[in-house]
């Protein structure tokens, strides 16, 4: 009750711990329900009727590609916040806590960002001091700094052990992970123009750059013992012991984190050098044609 007095969506499934076959309640907290359809609904609202309705709609283009890539960012964060995984996630396995995190962070996020128009953040803007403030949070390392510093600060034993023993602190931890999310992506995916996105290929600096806090967290979570994260007090199902548990919820942040910076850096660096090579063999083509141009305009003149 007290949890559901505060005002903050639970982002969490309560509730007795779930058994049968598949150990989980399978049923979606309303409150995450009330939290993802309700922002869905506003964000189709706002881009679509209420868009329509105000004047200089032309001047606010919503492509069909932005909708469809926020919708599948509300599936992807039922599926975070949902059953099974939120019942695995708080009651039995770490890794499936981690699986949740790193869905909200790397697939929620940038999904929703994409699908955001750049107009929509307008009247942030126009704010003077509240542009600037934002500018300056969204810049690239401000953005890491915090973006990591909450990546890590949840996982000290802790605060994490805190979180799966308290509703409301776990809550809060999944609503600070969509944040976390925010600050890795925007300098890779801003669409506004006050609070750009870094230039290629300065951003593959800062994707390699992501890849070391991530690594060294990993690490530690595939090292330590399991009782650092002492709030998982369940006996885990299916015969997955303890440490089985600990090291797949690490090699997950080790590997499957950074294997999506890796792999969207590489992506942005060879396109990079792929335009930089056909724009240096455009020039190098131009150059004959001005070199061949140039004995004939003589000939002219004289």
């Amino acid at each position: 009750m007290f949890s559901l007095s505060l005002p903050i969506p639970l982002l969490h499934a309560s509730g007795p711990v779930p058994t049968g076959p598949t150990y989980s309640h399978w049923v979606l907290e309303p409150t995450i329900a009330a939290f993802i359809f309700g922002l869905t609904a506003l964000y189709l609202a706002w881009v679509g009727p209420l868009n329509r309705r105000r004047p200089g709609v032309e001047l606010r283009p919503v492509r069909s590609d932005e909708v469809r890539w926020f919708l599948v960012g509300s599936v992807l964060a039922i599926v975070a916040l949902g059953p099974p995984l939120d019942d695995w996630g708080g009651f039995f396995f770490i890794s499936a806590h981690m699986a949740q995190h790193l869905i909200l962070m790397f697939a929620v996020v940038p999904c929703w960002l994409y699908g955001i128009p750049s107009w929509v953040y307008e009247p942030v803007t126009r704010i003077t001091w509240l542009s600037r403030v934002m500018r300056f949070l969204l810049s690239t390392i401000p953005a890491f700094i915090i973006g990591n510093a909450l990546m890590i600060g949840w996982h000290l034993p802790i605060v994490y052990n805190a979180a799966v023993n308290s509703d409301v602190i776990h809550s809060i931890q999944h609503q600070s992970f969509l944040v976390v999310g925010l600050f890795f992506w925007w300098p890779l995916m801003s669409k506004v123009r006050e609070w750009p996105r870094l230039s290629t290929p300065l951003d593959c600096l800062y994707l390699f750059a992501q890849t070391i806090p991530g690594g060294i967290l990993g690490a530690f979570l595939v090292y330590a013992s399991p009782e650092t994260y002492s709030a998982y007090t369940n006996v885990r199902p299916w015969g997955v012991t303890a440490d089985i548990d600990m090291e797949v919820a690490g090699l997950l942040m080790w590997v499957g984190m950074n294997g999506v910076f890796l792999g969207l850096l590489t992506f942005r660096f060879l396109r990079w050098a792929t335009r930089e090579e056909r724009e240096d063999r455009m020039r190098q083509q131009r150059r004959p044609a001005r070199a061949v141009a140039s004995p004939a305009t003589t000939d002219v003149a004289r």
